[in-house]
């Protein structure tokens, strides 16, 4: 069971349009696949890409969720990649892609600290349409998070998911 909590937003410092914690490669991240059968979608740009997969425990032990996958590619020529997963519960998700403004229980500090709607440390944090996972960055290349601005294609897609889980 998670802890859902409402909070009210801070207005993160914002450079050109989108919070100075977000990477503006993140306009390019577009909606690429999505498997009903398999519960995975995928979203990618030209340097990153998510994919959202559900998780079905086969033991009593596992939680249930979303396995949120990334990939930033740093540096083409040298083959720098970096790659995460963070597991997802239903609340998690949906506050991530702005389907709710609930936030767990770590949260609050990254909203005063870096201005957001909604977060949970160290995996993620939104202000509007402006996701980060698992985390804020510079803004700029070298981040080993994943910046996506969230359209309603994605939107569209994450909710169904939601919905058709259940």
């Amino acid at each position: 069971m998670s802890v859902v909590m409402k909070m009210r937003m801070k207005q993160p410092l914002m450079v050109m349009g989108h919070p100075d914690w977000w990477h503006n490669r993140g306009h390019k991240m577009k909606l690429k696949l999505i498997d009903r059968r398999r519960f995975t979608l995928k979203i990618e740009g030209s340097a990153a890409m998510v994919e959202i997969r559900r998780i079905i425990p086969i033991v009593a032990s596992e939680k249930p969720g979303w396995l949120v996958s990334w990939e930033v590619i740093q540096h083409v020529a040298h083959d720098e990649v970096v790659h995460g997963k963070r597991l997802f519960s239903d609340d998690e998700l949906a506050a991530a892609f702005g389907l709710s403004g609930n936030m767990g229980r770590y949260g609050t500090w990254v909203i005063e600290r870096y201005g957001a709607d909604v977060a949970e440390q160290g995996t993620y944090i939104r202000y509007r349409n402006f996701l980060n996972i698992p985390c804020p960055g510079t803004g700029h290349d070298g981040d080993p998070n994943v910046s996506v601005y969230i359209d309603e294609d994605i939107l569209d897609a994450v909710s169904g998911f939601l919905r058709s889980k259940r």
